[in-house]
């Protein structure tokens, strides 16, 4: 196997920029959902003059979904935080690893 230029350094430089890059993805996206289309949707779905022709259940349902997607996408970060800490570590272990026989 030809590891000719890989580096430790480079894989948790790699890790440590993808991990600031998913933090301001998030607080962006966490802006743009909770501040602005969530709100906007639930106005939309309850204002009774634009949806006169949607029932109760289905106001429900509606809700249920965002909020089903909403807990969803709050959970995210920490799933792909905890991904990349795993390549960071599994990066360091393997690097090690091939240190010893060499």
């Amino acid at each position: 196997m030809n590891n000719r230029g890989y580096s430790t350094g480079f894989a948790w430089v790699f890790a440590l920029v993808s991990l600031f890059g998913l933090g301001i993805l998030y607080i962006v996206f966490n802006q743009v959902f909770t501040a602005h289309l969530v709100p906007t949707i639930y106005g939309m779905v309850d204002d009774e003059q634009l949806t006169y022709q949607i029932d109760n259940a289905t106001r429900l349902e509606i809700h249920a979904g965002i909020d089903k997607y909403m807990t969803f996408f709050h959970i995210m970060p920490f799933v792909l935080f905890f991904v990349v800490i795993i390549f960071m570590v599994v990066t360091a272990i393997r690097k090690e690893g091939e240190s010893e026989f060499r």
